[in-house]
């Protein structure tokens, strides 16, 4: 570790310190995707994986790095069987893939949660992103912002989301607890408290259900994990405009990314059989300081998907339909927005895109813990 720059032996131990907590004896699988390295979607630098495989050597515990070669196909995503047999023999599995997600792909969200094998999911694979702003934030920062904002979830209470690019929601908040979600017992619940995944740098509050919502959501940009699949960019040059009756989608108008995001539900519902026009989540991003540079990060989808978790960023679930056996996939295209006010009940969470417990007492204690990293 003594070669490893030190902005990147500092995130490098955040990583497996705070977030996977590593002890001496652990078999640590370390998974990457070798198109990443070849201007893949996959974004993996052999220097990343390096610096991560010498931390883990250095806390006694016993690393193991696996190269895989899988090429996903829309539709057909696959938890690939030699890193499913390779994680059932570690202790701990850092994945460091794009297409390898915990959120989409059902087969490896359930397998993490029976084999009760810790995930931990890294969006820092390249040696540059090591030692941005975004990765130097403590994790412990980081968590103490989601959990303080979880608290101020109130199951029952009605919400009102308005931005000034037209975006106008009112609906109700329903309890935390989804069947396909099982261990998101309520919404305070840290990562420790709620199962196997731990990403890194954290990302998400826990998605926030809603009912009888309507009225009107605008957006100029969505999770590119998706946006490849639509064959459009995560950031549109018109926006799309959502009108919303009780959870449903009535009209989707803009321009081309609209007549994508229209061509794209309809083949969800045909693929499946289930209804593809609903719009029944809603959350943000936790990350004071997501966000990176094109210097820092060349991939616009890598850019996006950093973005996407800075607490200004709420998003919306559009066209989920349910899971069927035949489609063991949890679509949840998203549409974001930057600068909402956001109030729950009396409680005013965003302001004009600022999240509001970035201020609380807590957050600012933990932050002080830390002099010269990157806090809020």
């Amino acid at each position: 570790m003594s070669s490893i720059p030190e902005p990147a032996a500092t995130a490098v131990a955040d990583l497996l310190d705070e977030c996977a907590r590593l002890g001496p004896g652990q078999e640590v699988l370390i998974v990457a995707y070798r198109d990443g390295l070849r201007g893949g979607d996959n974004l993996v630098d052999e220097q990343a994986i390096a610096w991560i495989e010498a931390g883990v050597m250095e806390r006694d515990a016993s690393p193991t790095v696996l190269w895989a070669d899988e090429h996903s196909t829309v539709h057909h995503w696959r938890f690939p069987p030699i890193v499913k047999a390779a994680m059932a023999a570690s202790d701990v599995m850092i994945n460091n893939t794009l297409d390898l997600s915990f959120e989409e792909l059902i087969e490896f969200k359930r397998f993490t949660w029976d084999e009760k094998n810790l995930m931990v999911r890294n969006f820092a694979t390249t040696a540059s992103l090591l030692s941005t702003d975004w990765v130097l934030t403590p994790h412990r920062l980081v968590n103490e912002i989601r959990y303080r904002a979880a608290t101020l979830i109130q199951p029952g209470a009605t919400f009102r989301l308005t931005d000034a690019n037209g975006t106008h929601l009112e609906g109700r908040v329903l309890p935390a607890y989804h069947p396909d979600h099982p261990w998101f017992t309520g919404y305070a619940v840290t990562r420790e408290e709620c199962g196997y995944y731990r990403p890194w740098p954290e990302w998400m509050h826990p998605p926030i259900y809603i009912q009888g919502t309507s009225g009107t959501f605008v957006f100029d940009r969505m999770l590119s994990w998706w946006s490849r699949y639509l064959d459009i960019s995560p950031y549109f040059d018109e926006p799309i405009r959502l009108t919303i009756d009780d959870n449903r989608i009535v009209g989707i108008e803009g321009g081309d990314e609209a007549k994508a995001l229209r061509r794209f539900l309809a083949s969800m519902e045909e693929r499946t059989g289930k209804r593809a026009d609903n719009l029944d989540a809603l959350h943000f991003g936790v990350h004071p300081n997501a966000g990176v540079t094109e210097e820092e990060c060349p991939s616009i989808l890598y850019r996006r998907l950093i973005e996407h978790a800075h607490t200004s960023n709420i998003h919306a679930h559009i066209g989920v339909p349910e899971l069927t056996p035949h489609y063991p996939y949890w679509v949840h295209i998203t549409g974001d927005i930057r600068t909402a006010t956001f109030e729950i009940g009396e409680t005013l969470m965003h302001d004009g895109g600022h999240l509001t417990v970035l201020d609380h007492p807590a957050v600012r204690a933990v932050a002080a813990e830390y002099p010269g990293r990157p806090g809020v």
